[in-house]
């Protein structure tokens, strides 16, 4: 063969190899689009269900405060999101209703049972104006506060007060920090099972002569070890007795998602349910609404129960939710999100340099640029009372600060598409739908 022959075939192969390469992707991308009725009915078309009427459910838009930046700071974007992870995102998920009791009649002997588990006498009860029930421990220089509406409490130590930190103590390893913040919580009925299923995670703490905190950059330099707890909520849940419920299942998996499987008691018996779910993100995300301060054992408190020993602060703020979401609703598309966010109208609820102290208050800084690189679906829970867990998109990525120090981010868009929630509606069965439905993944 000659030259000449063999740069004929090189070309006439390298055309056959990019033809069947563009017949593979074309095919590809042919079969993603296609409509999926292999979902639950509920999935295809929104049911609207968590209110009879919409306006109902509007009142209840999610307003999530964000940080200020710098003066002359630049709201200058740039994407960099990995192709094609975004748009697998799903278009239609689940609601939860807070399950909220209010504040019961008998809220002050519940609080003051609350208060002789955490090591305080119950009968030394003081009153913070109409809504809020304290207590102080002299001898472990420890203050709680529980709120009369719902029983949350807040515990700290006035660490200014000699004795509070004993000078001598063993700051206990990650795993025994965990464990004992798990049995202090366990202990006193606290540790619900949503917060069970997710790892804990853990925060070296640094304590000023003043009190006040920041973040230890090592455990050799930490006085306490903060505990924090997670959950989890489905926005996904598929019942394992309706026709397909595998195959829905593998459909989703091969999305990248990934189900936890859940039993129920039914009128017809217990049955699975496979749940997609995704994690319950807050104001910051770097702290959640369950947090317990872990340090030395504490050798002068003189309560019976051996884990408050151990405990120095808690922040314990618990929204119960409902066992089943309440209904399902339209997102808007995550390029409406990054859109909302490039004109400047989203929430920004992180900030700060890479590597930076993320216990110390945020304090404004001047951005050149933001470059984002994630996109992903969490749901928001706020620190104050809500009616309903609502997701969020979560933008991240990385700022470009005006020192040119790089830095991570966080925004939030609220993720429900508002301007067309509709009335409760009664969805088809999953065999009724109509085939033309569009897919209940964003593809």
């Amino acid at each position: 063969m000659t030259l000449t022959q063999a740069a004929y075939w090189t070309r006439r192969l390298g055309v056959l190899v990019l033809g069947a390469i563009a017949i593979f992707v074309i095919a590809t991308l042919i079969i993603l689009s296609l409509p999926s009725n292999n979902a639950p009915s509920e999935y295809l078309q929104a049911n609207y269900a968590c209110t009879e009427f919409k306006d109902e459910f509007l009142q209840n838009k999610l307003s999530i405060p964000s940080l200020t930046l710098d003066a002359g700071s630049d709201l200058v974007f740039e994407i960099e999101t990995v192709t094609g992870k975004v748009d697998s995102l799903p278009r239609i998920i689940n609601v939860h209703k807070f399950n909220n009791a209010g504040q019961s009649l008998n809220s002050q002997g519940e609080a003051k049972i609350i208060a002789g588990k955490l090591g305080f006498n119950p009968d030394e009860i003081q009153r913070r104006g109409t809504a809020e029930y304290m207590w102080t421990n002299s001898i472990t220089h420890k203050t709680l506060v529980v709120q009369a509406r719902n029983l949350n409490f807040s515990l700290t130590t006035d660490f200014t007060k000699q004795g509070a930190l004993p000078a001598d103590g063993v700051l206990p390893s990650d795993n025994e920090a965990i464990s004992n913040a798990s049995s202090y919580l366990k202990s006193k009925g606290l540790l619900l099972e949503d917060y069970v299923k997710q790892p804990a995670q853990v925060v070296y703490i640094d304590v000023a002569a003043n009190g006040t905190f920041s973040q230890a950059r090592s455990k050799v330099d930490a006085e306490l070890v903060r505990v924090d707890f997670y959950r989890k909520a489905s926005m996904i849940s598929i019942r394992s007795d309706i026709e397909g419920a595998d195959n829905m299942k593998t459909e989703l998996e091969r999305k990248l998602f990934q189900a936890t499987t859940d039993s129920v008691l039914t009128d017809k018996g217990r049955i699975d349910i496979y749940n997609f779910d995704t994690l319950v993100t807050f104001e910051n995300p770097n702290v959640p609404n369950i947090s317990v301060y872990i340090g030395p054992l504490n050798k002068q408190d003189p309560s019976s129960d051996t884990t408050n020993k151990y405990v120095y602060g808690a922040e314990f703020t618990y929204w119960p939710i409902d066992t089943e979401p309440c209904g399902t609703y339209t997102l808007i598309p995550p390029a409406t999100a990054l859109d909302i966010v490039q004109q400047g109208k989203g929430s920004l609820v992180y900030l700060n340099e890479k590597n930076g102290d993320d216990v110390v208050p945020y304090t404004p800084k001047k951005v050149r640029k933001f470059t984002i690189y994630n996109v992903t679906i969490g749901y928001y829970e706020s620190p104050a009372e809500q009616k309903y867990l609502q997701p969020v998109y979560i933008i991240s990525g990385e700022a470009t600060l005006d020192s040119g120090i790089i830095g991570n981010f966080h925004y939030y868009v609220p993720a429900i598409d508002y301007e067309n929630v509709g009335d409760r509606v009664i969805i088809e069965t999953a065999e009724e739908v109509d085939p033309d439905a569009d897919t209940f993944l964003g593809n």
